[in-house]
């Protein structure tokens, strides 16, 4: 089925001027929360997404097959939302892979299409295929805007999980040209949820209702370990969802901070970096507006049992 005849279900149409484009470039495969945030991206129609693009997870992994698994897990999530019509993109192998992939060349080819409205990229796992795409045509940074999940919370930092993946791609994000808007861990890491919440308003929505749901349950079993303080063992951070509010919502609220873009250290804190390029940090994000909206286009357009 066609991506926009799966949106009429919604019911209302948007304005042709809200209409931006979107590559969601993710680590699906890496745990239960990317799913989430793929999900919610296709389900919203002011994002025409161009692209779902595979990213590894090698510095966790380290088998060599990370961005593989990522991307069999967008083909099963496009298969089970009936999308017939979204592409799903292969990505860098590791942080060494030199050869372009499918998704950085895509990257690159999207930043310098024809095309008035914006372009972001929203980066939910490490930055690598973003960091390609920049290093073999750094002209590109001025047509697109990173939306970047990653990084420790200001003013310090932190070694951050996505960073972790892949530092020099980080640090390339950083001093190109690109717009930033950044969501810290802080941030990102307020979108918490039970798994309660999550069998009463996803579960029911059909089989992809009912993947995100088991995929996260059995996630939440398998890796629960009582020293790691993200996690009680009835709730989960959806954290990665934190990109789509970040484009949802309107920029009245006032909550984003202007920095200079830090000197990204070997211990991946922040530095001061002087001459450092104006980005955009996000303070907060609203996380009752943007569950709320994913609970409601789940069931509008996929029904419940």
């Amino acid at each position: 089925m066609k991506r926009r005849e799966l949106l009429a279900r919604l019911g209302f149409p948007v304005p042709e001027a809200a209409r931006i484009r979107v590559i969601v470039d993710t680590d699906a495969k890496n745990e239960a929360d990317d799913q989430f945030a793929i999900a919610h991206f296709l389900l919203s129609p002011t994002m025409d997404i161009k692209a779902v693009t595979a990213a590894h997870f090698e510095g966790k992994a380290g088998t060599g097959d990370s961005m593989e698994r990522s991307f069999q897990e967008i083909e099963k999530l496009l298969e089970l939302m009936e999308m017939e019509d979204v592409p799903a993109l292969r990505g860098q192998k590791s942080p060494s892979d030199r050869q372009l992939s499918d998704a950085a060349r895509f990257i690159l080819e999207e930043a310098r299409r024809d095309d008035s409205r914006p372009l972001y990229v929203a980066v939910l796992g490490a930055a690598t295929n973003l960091g390609a795409a920049l290093r073999a045509a750094p002209d590109i940074g001025a047509k697109l805007t990173a939306v970047w999940n990653g990084g420790g919370p200001y003013p310090e930092g932190r070694p951050e999980f996505n960073v972790m993946q892949d530092p020099e791609a980080a640090r390339a994000l950083l001093e190109s040209t690109a717009q930033i808007w950044q969501i810290p861990q802080n941030v990102y890491a307020s979108f918490e949820v039970t798994l309660s919440e999550l069998a009463a308003n996803v579960r029911p929505c059909g089989k992809i209702g009912e993947h995100l749901f088991s995929q996260l349950a059995e996630d939440n079993l398998r890796e629960f370990d009582p020293d790691f303080l993200l996690r009680a063992g009835e709730n989960w951070t959806l954290g990665d969802n934190a990109a789509v509010a970040a484009l949802l919502m309107s920029r009245f609220r006032g909550n984003w901070a202007r920095r200079r873009a830090p000197r990204l250290r070997e211990d991946l804190t922040y530095g001061d970096d002087p001459g450092g390029k104006p980005i955009r940090v996000c303070t907060a994000l609203d996380v009752r507006m943007a569950l709320a909206d994913l609970y409601a286009k789940l069931t509008l357009i996929y029904g419940t049992k």
